[in-house]
């Protein structure tokens, strides 16, 4: 016989489910103790199927049913089908409950002192059912953990060189050198000497700042490391660090936005250079370029992406 489009509407995709079992335990019996029907309505289904096809879609060999040629095309069909229906289904609870769940990034402390921040949590009160889960760490580890696929995606105020990851440009931050507001006799250090001769207080990725000014104020190509440094006090987080500073315990390079209102209250001042030899780090949003971003991470990345559009437009992968 010839097929037809009407005869193959007939078919119920109900009815896949019974079937598959057959094909795949080459048992009535077996196919039904899987899904949980008796062997009696395990064989209704496939009748049912061998009538709208008008063909036999299983034989017995002895004591299992062997599947026919055209039960194999069967097959082949209703397995393609299932599988594009769950990525069907899949894709329309990302896109259509996207908001719905955890989105989880990791940045460098500095951040949460920015506006941006805030600005972030305004649009997500649109979004009750939307989790953020943020992670403070330096750019070194916020960008092992994108590597290692712990967290959606993360921002570095470091260059990001690496095949598996993509960055995008986010925003720019300008690193200070400050002190306390008394400690007069301090000038700004014109050789990396100078600047490590002075006692510093040091915080997690404070070196790394430290390097983006020396090689803007000093002329310094070559990183130094903490046992360089004359360190006189330690803190585990920036705003602790800027506490010691003001306490004149010692002096820091920081992000000039997170030492801003500590100078309007003049509890310290900033060690001024040259303007046209700012210090500024660009900060990137980072992601692996292989990992499948859900819809609700494409928006968050993108809320964060239109905040400064002036550095380049917002990729067309995010405006989908």
């Amino acid at each position: 016989m010839r097929w037809t489009a009407t005869d193959f509407e007939r078919l119920d995709p109900r009815l896949f489910r019974a079937f598959l079992a057959v094909v795949g335990h080459e048992s009535f019996s077996a196919a039904g103790q899987q899904i949980g029907l008796t062997q009696g309505a395990i064989s209704q289904q496939i009748a049912k199927l061998e009538d709208r096809l008008n063909a036999q879609l299983f034989v017995r060999a002895g004591n299992r049913v062997v599947t026919t040629a055209v039960g194999r095309m069967l097959s082949d069909h209703a397995q393609a089908y299932i599988d594009h229906t769950s990525r069907f289904l899949e894709q329309l609870n990302e896109e259509f409950e996207s908001m719905r769940g955890q989105v989880s990034y990791a940045m460098p402390e500095s951040c949460i002192h920015a506006p941006h921040f805030g600005w972030l949590l305004d649009r997500r009160r649109d979004y009750p059912e939307l989790v953020l889960a943020i992670e403070l760490k330096p750019a070194e580890a916020v960008l092992a953990d994108v590597l290692a696929g712990e967290i959606d995606f993360g921002f570095a105020n470091r260059d990001v060189d690496h095949p598996a990851l993509v960055c995008h440009p986010f925003c720019a931050e300008e690193y200070v050198l400050a002190c306390a507001a008394g400690r007069v006799q301090t000038a700004t250090p014109a050789s990396l000497d100078e600047l490590l001769a002075l006692p510093l207080i040091v915080y997690p990725g404070m070196i790394d700042g430290l390097n983006v000014w020396a090689a803007r104020h000093c002329n310094e190509r070559d990183p130094v490391g903490a046992v360089a440094l004359r360190t006189l006090g330690q803190f585990n987080d920036i705003r602790g660090a800027l506490a010691m500073v003001a306490g004149d315990l010692g002096l820091t390079v920081l992000p000039r936005h997170v030492a801003a209102a500590q100078v309007a209250a003049g509890a310290i001042r900033i060690l001024e250079g040259r303007p046209e030899r700012a210090a500024m780090q660009p900060i990137g949003i980072v992601r692996r370029r292989d990992r499948r971003m859900s819809a609700r991470v494409r928006r968050v990345i993108r809320w964060f992406l239109e905040m400064h559009t002036e550095l380049q437009p917002v990729p067309e992968e995010f405006l989908d």
